[in-house]
């Protein structure tokens, strides 16, 4: 049935309204006005909406957003829906989405691929993939391969790589190259690849708010980890809660970037909330958290767990 264009709202303002409301943080309202766009079917609308979706955490709906607009041809959202159905577990179904994601050339499709075939314990054949690939000269592939060798222990050949990566022209290859000469060297003069790097990787962020830190400071290291939590890296929850706990004496705000940093997955977030809780006297929610984090591996959790419920017992 047509629609009738006397009663048919303007799709480009209802994106735009939408778009607005997302920038001040209300997720909620934004959709309510962009699925009212993507009702008519305007791919932009549909990929705002997927993206809203998932701040909110409502993942499958993001996938169906995605896939619309994708299939609309927004090219884009072929890596945004690969990122949804990651976050879904469905790693088959974001392996697909990866590749035509790459092959559109998404530079970003390389990392959502690897996830998706570590996630079907496939990592010697991503490794084969983005070696293929990588001397093929495509230098994001590169660096993904680089995070493999490197998370296999495989260190001078992922130094190589990423070096690859970097001497194309990758920024975030320069940032994570930095990043790693920060773990290795506590070398005070990368302060300045630290900073060019820091919103190109979030560990090279995290990295040089430890620098900044370690120098004295802290109210920049504050900022810097701020800025990475606001663009959504996970990575910056962890340390900005040691930062809020140990450095400015907030266990509220400490508590709160804790939290922030469970919601996102990160064990080791488990870990200090329950510390943290320990010290509140909740022993219970604190014998919860530390019971995640050990089950994910984490071994300084698994022995404050046996020493709590040593005590209790």
């Amino acid at each position: 049935m047509p629609l009738d264009p006397e009663n048919t709202p303007d799709v480009d303002v209802l994106v735009d309204r939408g778009c607005a409301l997302a920038d001040m943080g209300d997720h909620e309202r934004a959709v309510e006005l962009l699925g009212t766009a993507a009702a008519h079917g305007d791919p932009a609308a549909l990929r705002h909406l997927g993206a809203c979706l998932g701040v909110l955490g409502r993942w499958a709906e993001a996938a169906v957003a995605h896939r619309r607009a994708a299939d609309a041809g927004q090219d884009d959202a072929w890596l945004d829906l690969a990122r949804a159905l990651l976050r879904l577990g469905c790693w088959s179904e974001a392996e697909a989405a990866a590749r035509t994601a790459v092959d559109r050339g998404d530079a970003g499709g390389w990392a959502a691929l690897s996830e998706a075939l570590q996630g079907q314990d496939r990592a010697p054949e991503a490794e084969r993939t983005f070696r293929v690939a990588a001397e093929r000269g495509a230098h994001p592939a590169a660096l993904e391969l680089a995070y493999l060798l490197r998370s296999s222990g495989r260190q001078l050949a992922a130094w190589h790589w990423a070096q690859v990566a970097a001497d194309a022209g990758n920024p975030v290859a320069r940032a994570t190259l930095a990043c790693w000469r920060w773990q290795e060297s506590r070398d005070l003069a990368l302060e300045p690849e630290l900073r060019a790097g820091a919103d190109h990787h979030p560990h090279t962020r995290t990295g040089l708010a430890d620098l900044l830190r370690s120098t004295g400071r802290v109210e920049e290291a504050r900022v810097v980890l701020e800025r990475g939590a606001a663009r959504g890296e996970l990575a910056s929850w962890l340390p900005l809660g040691n930062l809020y706990r140990d450095e400015l004496d907030d266990a509220v705000a400490a508590e709160a970037a804790y939290r922030a940093g469970v919601e996102g997955g990160d064990l080791h977030a488990h870990h200090d909330l329950g510390v943290l809780l320990l010290e509140t006297g909740d022993v219970d929610t604190a014998v919860e958290h530390f019971s995640i984090a050990a089950a994910g591996g984490d071994e300084l959790a698994a022995r404050l767990l046996r020493e709590v419920l040593a005590e209790e017992g």
